[in-house]
């Protein structure tokens, strides 16, 4: 059975513990979702993940059980901040 996704675009401009970045647009396809990322303002660094529905992918610590992440899932950068 093949996995139904939705591709999330988020801004992603602090290097701080997770989380670090926050969603501003969820697509059905990438395509859509590039053609938005390619219209945002530069001024922003953007990540575009590829989420699965109906499955959790947080990443939990091994050791001490605390949320430390994401898990299973495709992401790509958009460092447009960090452009000179």
């Amino acid at each position: 059975m093949p996995k139904d996704y939705v591709w999330g675009i988020f801004v992603a401009d602090a290097s701080t513990g997770f989380p670090n970045f926050f969603p501003i647009g969820i697509y059905s396809t990438r395509e859509l979702a590039i053609n938005e990322v390619e219209a945002l303002p530069r001024d922003h660094n953007y990540q575009l993940l590829r989420m699965p529905l109906n499955n959790n992918f947080a990443y939990y610590h091994k050791k001490n059980g605390k949320l430390v992440g994401i898990d299973a899932i495709h992401h790509e950068h958009f460092h447009f901040k960090d452009e000179s």
